[in-house]
């Protein structure tokens, strides 16, 4: 097929050709005298002339006609042009044609042949081109108006099925010397698609289909059997027979002919059913006519969303969200009211619909924080939450936000503001000593502890904060403060060492001299002046005002840690559980100051599962500890009542262990004494773990003529017998032995040698003494009872694996 650029360079040529023999025949007639005068030298033509007795007269007439020749076709030429023809059609169809090419005399249209001779010898002439597919070339054409027509089919690539006849009419002008493009747009073309509707594998009856927005494009057929042409693309049709119409999405890939089968039986699609007056209204378009149908019928949802397809369609946006809400499509109102900017109502309907990010924004957009920082709330986007808390200027919400997702120190500093001081106390207590917050929520905790005069509490969290500075830290500042503390406490000797300590560091600091020195007087003094017996507090503990703080009303348990009593906290006025340690604690001199700290960390813990610490101290040379009074009984009490625990019981009771423990373990701290003695459910069902750090504290009080020891070895650990204690996963392992007891009323090792059995054994499995015991709980137990830690659960928070015991 030739180009423009081609067709030019051939013209070119030609008028080349034409030039040289013009040229030619002119210099042959400049020579012609020349040659009568020279005889001689033509004398074999003269004589070949002479024999053949022809004259010069013939031969010069033959060469003008032969020049006039020259000069028509080179007038001629000068006024003739090129055209090229391209068909447009889509790439993946195909099509061959037959294009022809025609003079226009006038405007009024082209000068067709007279006859049917002329018709043939033009079908094989110059002027057409057969078999063309998307371009082809015509050359000399005498400049003017023309008209090409196209005739010819489009198919299908694959199965070569034909597709729409072309028959197409165009013109052109055509100007001197030059070569044009017409480019020819065919009209869009539509495959053969093939619709069967059947009911219940049956063909259907009396059906009728059309397109969505295009009711002239309904067809009825009493077959069941539709054939449309369609264009590429998707399509949503509309099936109508006997009661109900369906909607059907056919998507076209391309022009091959296909063929959908459509089942009225199945709710695929399903518009309405039972209403065969809304059938012909609903094809034809007419969605008021269908929808006043449906109401008479009592459908009156459907009828509301052929309502608000209506309403929509007439651009009647508020009309349209008040038929979807009443049809029950709270999303799609929803998004319709949001496109009106009605936000409050956008949000609620949001809201009812459960599409909650939605509606926290369109909250936000109408300024109801509250609401927004409630759905927020609700998603666990906690620093959304706070935010818009903020903006509702709702600090107790904004604390419990900033508390969910760990800002502690902000939550503090808030509920401080707020005069929320017992919480901004709690919050500030749970910043353990890895968080970046530690030092400055130290000081603040500090401060709140002297605010609610709590010297006691301000100096221990004084002392753990010094305690965590490295070799080369110091902080003269914060043991300045301690020492006016203690003073204030009345424990002049700690109070000099921590100043004598502050002086070995930094000798030149404010004050610091005079300090040792008034203190050094004030113990002079208080050495010459006699003690009473009555009352021995030691250093580092809380400082009881009277030796009779607390009344003794009974007895409520004893055990190898010592007797608990109910008692009454004359100060307080609040019932207490006050249990009194051995007395051979007051004897290790370790033990008494392990007491204090373990005592003093428990305190510092707050949690659901986990009983309250109240106070820790020493009376005549008894230590005690204080806490709360809890109404229940302990595991070990209940499980020698009742039996087993059931699996769903077991998994409860796991899951609240976990939570303490959990808790505590992120503190740093490690019970090392877990067991069914020390789990306590109180009457509201809610699990405490008793007793900790008290493990500890016996295991510094033991020597070669005690048998106390660190732990209840029914229930101990490998590594904890060992002595290597290193983290939470250690109570994990006593309470997969616990949880193992409640479920199947014994302990996994009671005979022999049970420290080695706990070394050595393989872990128990509760499935070999109760029938049908949960796979996933008996699998988990087994993980925690594994015999090297790390191969235990990493930690207490991990309860995914109890939480689906539990659904079983």
């Amino acid at each position: 097929m030739r180009s423009p650029a081609d067709m030019d360079g051939k013209m070119r040529n030609q008028r080349r050709a034409t030039r040289a023999g013009l040229l030619a025949g002119l210099l042959l007639l400049a020579a012609s005298p020349a040659i009568a005068q020279t005889p001689g030298r033509m004398t074999g033509i003269g004589d070949r002339l002479r024999s053949a007795e022809i004259g010069w007269e013939p031969l010069l007439g033959g060469l003008a006609i032969g020049l006039a020749l020259i000069a028509f076709s080179v007038l001629r030429r000068r006024g003739r042009g090129s055209v090229t023809i391209r068909i447009g059609f889509p790439e993946n169809i195909e099509g061959e044609f037959e294009v022809r090419v025609h003079r226009v005399r006038a405007r009024g249209g082209a000068r067709a042949p007279r006859s049917r001779t002329t018709r043939r010898t033009l079908r094989f002439s110059r002027h057409t081109r057969n078999g063309v597919h998307r371009e082809t070339q015509f050359d000399g054409l005498t400049a003017g108006l023309w008209q090409v027509h196209i005739l010819g089919c489009l198919s299908a690539p694959r199965s070569g099925c034909e597709l729409d006849p072309i028959d197409e009419r165009i013109e052109f002008e055509v100007s001197r010397d030059t070569g044009a493009t017409v480019e020819v747009a065919l009209p869009a073309t539509r495959a053969r698609v093939e619709l069967r509707v059947h009911w219940d594998r049956q063909p259907a009856r009396d059906i009728g289909v059309s397109l969505r927005g295009r009711p002239e494009t309904l067809r009825f057929s009493g077959h069941g059997i539709a054939r449309l042409r369609l264009a590429p693309g998707r399509h949503e049709l509309l099936i109508g027979t006997g009661d109900r119409v369906v909607e059907r999405t056919l998507v076209l890939d391309d022009y091959e002919p296909s063929l959908s089968r459509i089942d009225l039986a199945t709710s695929e699609g399903l518009v309405f059913k039972g209403c065969p007056p809304a059938v012909g209204p609903y094809l034809q378009g007419d969605l008021g006519g269908a929808a006043r149908a449906l109401e008479r019928d009592g459908q009156s949802d459907v009828a509301s969303m052929l309502l608000a397809q209506l309403h929509q369609e007439q651009g009647q946006t508020e009309h349209a969200a008040n038929a979807l809400e009443r049809a029950g499509r709270l999303k799609e109102a929803a998004d319709l009211r949001r496109s009106l900017a009605d936000h409050a109502r956008a949000a609620a309907l949001y809201e009812s619909a459960g599409c909650l990010p939605e509606a926290a924004e369109m909250y936000e957009a109408c300024d109801a924080w509250s609401e927004a920082a409630r759905v927020h709330g609700a998603l666990e986007d906690w620093v959304k939450a706070a935010r818009a808390f903020g903006r509702a200027s709702d600090p107790k919400g904004q604390i419990h936000a900033l508390e969910a997702q760990g800002q502690l120190l902000r939550a503090a500093a808030l509920a401080s503001e707020s005069g929320d001081r017992g919480r901004a106390i709690r919050l500030l207590q749970q910043i353990g000593p890895k968080d970046p917050d530690h030092a400055r929520a130290s000081e603040l905790l500090v401060l709140a502890f002297e605010q609610e005069g709590h010297l006691d509490l301000a100096a221990q969290q004084l002392e753990r904060t010094l305690d965590l500075l490295g070799a080369d830290e110091s902080a003269p500042a914060l043991q300045f403060r301690l020492s006016e503390i203690l003073e204030e406490l009345g424990d002049h000797p700690h109070a000099l060492r921590v100043l004598e300590t502050l002086r070995g560091r930094d000798p030149t600091y404010p004050q610091v001299a005079a300090r040792i020195e008034g203190l050094r007087k004030k113990l002079a003094e208080s050495a010459r002046q006699p003690t009473p017996s009555a009352f021995r507090a030691s250093p580092g503990a809380t400082a009881f005002v009277a030796e009779a703080r607390y009344e003794v009303l009974e007895e409520i348990g004893r055990g190898g840690m010592g007797r608990v009593y109910k008692a009454r906290d004359r100060r307080l006025g609040r019932e207490v559980a006050l249990k009194r340690m051995p007395e051979s604690l007051q004897d290790h001199p370790a033990a008494v100051s392990l007491f204090l700290g373990e005592a003093q960390a428990a305190a510092r813990m707050n949690h659901p599962n986990i009983v309250t610490l109240y106070d820790a101290d020493q009376e005549q040379g008894h230590f005690f500890i204080t806490m709360e009074l809890l109404d229940g009984l302990p595991l070990s009490t209940i499980l020698k009542k009742h039996g087993p625990f059931g699996p769903r019981d077991t998994a409860r009771i796991a899951l609240q262990a976990c939570a303490g423990l959990a808790y505590a373990h992120e503190q740093g701290i490690v019970h090392r004494d877990i067991k069914t003695a020390n789990l306590f459910i109180t009457r509201n069902k809610v699990l405490k773990i008793m007793d900790f750090g008290l493990a500890k504290i016996l295991e510094a009080v033991r020597d070669d003529a005690q048998t106390v020891i660190a732990g209840t070895p029914f229930y101990m650990a490998p590594e904890q017998a060992a002595g290597r204690v290193a983290d939470g996963r250690t109570d994990l392992y006593a309470l997969g032995i616990t949880l193992f007891e409640l479920s199947t009323g014994r302990l996994p090792y009671l005979e022999g040698d049970i420290a080695e059995q706990h070394r050595s054994a393989p872990p128990a499995d509760p499935r070999s003494i109760v029938p049908d015991y949960p796979p996933l709980l008996a699998e988990l137990l087994q993980d925690m009872m594994a015999k090297h830690p790390e191969e235990r659960p990493e930690s207490a928070s991990r309860r995914s694996s109890i939480s689906s015991s539990k659904k079983q």
